[in-house]
């Protein structure tokens, strides 16, 4: 009986290893992980998200190559299914700095201080990813202003570049020497009304190339100076250095900055003792001094998602006010909303700037900078070649030019294409194709263009940072 056994099971078991032997010999390699690190560091984005993707088809994934995968998809904008992966990674692996770094960005993103420091703090015994996660920390303690975590994390950042033998990096050596002397005391210390305020909005008529939506803040306790609402700037605000030459501002650092135009514009640091933002004032307020092209002969600034994010706020443009909503109460800004009018209710993150996930052309949906202070659209050079030329008559495309803050750039430009955001499509845009690479680069993570106030101003913009909603109310 056992000999009969053997032999019925037996040709079975050839059988089966004669089948699969075959297949495991015209399998594709299992991508190497390892390589993930690679693209990422060389701010190849997409392709490692690429990467990603295939590792993942894999049910065996150990916690690093998880975490290596759910930062890679991050990078590339899929913010919630990066997420997954990463809180998955972190399970297995609770202390993994990778997953931790993946973590913090989200909370960033999200407007959750807290929830990022405690994750990015975690995420700086990475060795390949040392000076991002440093990077977000400082970023992170800066705008929150406390005096201990700026001091903690300056002498973490400090042991660990010292052990190495290096030296401190620009973006906290030029902070260091900006905070000289006020190192104990808390930035953007905030005092006045907690309840809601309205400003006027101003459109400068009078120089219509500048004819932003501004509001008037007023400095150190002297005059006002109209500033743009910049949301695609990431910073607390950047004055021009007329402006901070007419309020003494002592002038410390050195770097560059690039934006949308052709040339890097020189950056210097300084700190205001006061912005009073209607009945709100901030103490102790770190500033950029930026020669950008749009600020060249003018005395006036920008307000940027640092600041933005400490409220919620509308910008209505057919009243010409903006709305500023004290964040811990987010039902007042929900009391405003006449929910039967709301055109669009998407998410939108502080990822540095605010961005949206939108659809440009009818090509895939990806992630946008939100820019208030933008006249149009643009379409990253890549990814317009990829989803939108292919659709479109030649015809339609012709040579253009925008002007940022870089000054003059020539484009191609096309009309007529639609802006999906959630439900909502928005038809007949301009939109201009612009390299939107080194834009990403500083960013740390891709986005397929930006999107300007034409997309913006038909609506009652709400932008809910306490719950992370942009949400279109129809005017």
């Amino acid at each position: 009986m056992k000999k009969a056994v053997t032999l019925i099971v037996f040709p079975a078991v050839v059988l089966w290893l004669a089948e699969n032997c075959a297949a495991l010999q015209t399998q594709a390699p299992i991508p190497d992980p390892a390589g993930l690190v690679s693209l990422m560091k060389a701010d190849k984005f997409l392709e490692a998200d690429r990467l990603a993707a295939s590792l993942l088809k894999s049910k065996d994934l150990n916690p690093q190559t998880l975490a290596l995968c759910g930062l890679a998809m991050l990078k590339a904008g899929r913010i919630d299914e990066a997420e997954a992966v990463l809180k998955k990674a972190v399970a297995l692996a609770p202390e993994n700095p990778e997953a931790h770094l993946g973590l913090g960005r989200i909370s960033r993103a999200r407007n959750h201080n807290d929830k990022a420091i405690f994750h990015l703090e975690k995420a700086v015994s990475s060795t390949d990813f040392l000076e991002e996660a440093l990077r977000h920390l400082w970023r992170t303690v800066k705008e929150r202003g406390i005096p201990g975590d700026l001091n903690r994390v300056r002498a973490l950042t400090e042991q660990r570049y010292f052990r190495d033998g290096r030296a401190l990096p620009s973006w906290i050596d030029n902070s260091i020497k900006q905070l000289g002397g006020r190192e104990d005391r808390h930035l953007y210390r905030m005092e006045g009304s907690r309840e809601f305020f309205s400003l006027p909005l101003l459109l400068r008529d009078d120089l219509p190339q500048f004819g932003l939506r501004m509001i008037s803040l007023k400095l150190n306790g002297k005059s006002e100076y109209p500033f743009d609402i910049d949301s695609a700037l990431v910073d607390f605000m950047t004055v021009s250095p007329l402006l901070a030459e007419e309020l003494g501002l002592a002038l410390t650092g050195n770097a560059t900055a690039t934006g949308v135009g052709t040339r890097e514009s020189r950056v210097r640091f300084a700190v205001l003792d006061q912005v009073e933002m209607g009945p709100v004032t901030f103490y102790d307020v770190p500033v950029q001094v930026s020669d950008i092209a749009t600020f060249q002969g003018l005395k006036k600034g920008l307000i940027g998602t640092a600041l933005l994010k400490r409220f919620n706020i509308t910008i209505d443009f057919g009243k010409k006010v903006l709305n500023v909503y004290p964040l811990e109460r987010p039902d007042l800004l929900a009391a405003a909303i006449d929910r039967k009018a709301v055109a669009a209710d998407i998410p939108l993150y502080c990822y540095d700037q605010t961005v949206v996930a939108a659809s440009v052309g009818r090509a895939p949906e990806s992630l946008y900078i939100l820019d208030t202070a933008a006249a149009t659209v643009l379409s990253d050079t890549p990814f317009f070649d990829m989803h939108i030329r292919p659709k479109i008559d030649p015809a339609r495309m012709t040579q253009s030019g925008i002007q940022g803050a870089g000054g003059a750039q020539q484009t191609i430009r096309v009309e007529g294409l639609s802006v999906t955001l959630g439900p909502l499509l928005i038809p007949n845009q301009a939109v201009h194709v612009f390299a939107m690479e080194t834009l990403n680069e500083i960013g740390e993570r891709y986005t397929a263009g930006l999107l300007g106030n034409p997309v913006l101003w038909s609506y009652r913009v709400h932008m809910d940072f306490k719950n992370g909603r942009l949400i279109l109310e129809k005017r």
